[in-house]
């Protein structure tokens, strides 16, 4: 069971692994909410991204220019004059807790190992440390999402009034048509500075970044472990029923 409180102290929230159920109390109304698995058809295509036989300068090109793991992040500000924002952000699979622990300094060490090379020679390296992160499906953590929040803006402030985050996702597979659509409703968690998950995703962050960031530098404000209660497909497929209009 995790727990949690944010900065204003409005929002608690409780994971409870066993019970699949988050448990949010927001000036003291506790709103329950189901613990539910990333969808197969999400997670499939992001653990295995960087696959394949294809050489690794195309791998990359490719990697920044999908947009299946940049979804619209929608917070909410029910006081605003238009109350939802959108910001897009990068997530990644995280690894669960206990993974996590065991691969974060080796992959730190690997990281600084790659400072001062020029970034396409280390092309082959980064796709591998990504590679060996989700080779095994195990040491994968179904339940959560993770991001870094590098502002500390409309999103951050968000957030820390209402936890509960909607993760708008649309993306192409290739040479197939239509896109696919999710809406992934979740309940997101702060993470700080300096705790293993903000490390550990600061590292996802900063692994196909062009400008390297110095592991003792520049901080990200915090990062976020975005823990899945809903998944609603919304992918531009005709429903039963209904005949598209063709132009």
């Amino acid at each position: 069971m995790v727990c949690a409180l944010s900065d204003s102290s409005r929002s608690a929230w409780f994971v409870d692994r066993e019970r699949r159920r988050v448990e949010l109390t927001t000036d003291q109304v506790v709103t329950s909410f189901p613990l539910n698995a990333i969808p197969d058809p999400l997670y499939e295509p992001m653990a295995s991204a960087l696959d394949g036989d294809l050489d690794p300068q195309t791998k990359i090109q490719n990697l920044y220019e999908s947009s299946l793991m940049k979804p619209a992040v929608c917070t909410l500000n029910a006081g605003g004059p238009f109350p939802v924002n959108t910001a897009t952000k990068i997530v990644r699979l995280t690894l669960t807790d206990d993974a996590l622990n065991d691969k974060l300094d080796d992959m730190e060490g690997q990281l600084l190992a790659l400072q001062g090379r020029p970034f396409k020679e280390t092309l082959e390296d980064r796709i591998e440390i990504y590679r060996d992160l989700y080779r095994d499906d195990m040491k994968i953590d179904r339940l959560r999402l993770g991001a870094v929040e590098m502002f500390r803006d409309v999103t951050y402030a968000n957030i820390q009034r209402d936890p509960r985050v909607a993760l708008s996702f649309c993306w192409t597979r290739h040479n197939q048509q239509p896109a696919v659509g999710y809406q992934i409703n979740c309940v997101a968690e702060i993470s700080r500075p300096g705790e293993p998950f903000y490390r550990f995703m600061r590292c996802l962050r900063s692994l196909f970044s062009f400008k390297f960031l110095e592991m003792r530098g520049t901080e990200y404000a915090c990062a976020y472990k975005f823990w899945v209660c809903e998944a609603k497909e919304k992918s531009l497929t005709p429903k039963p029923g209904f005949v598209p209009h063709e132009l």
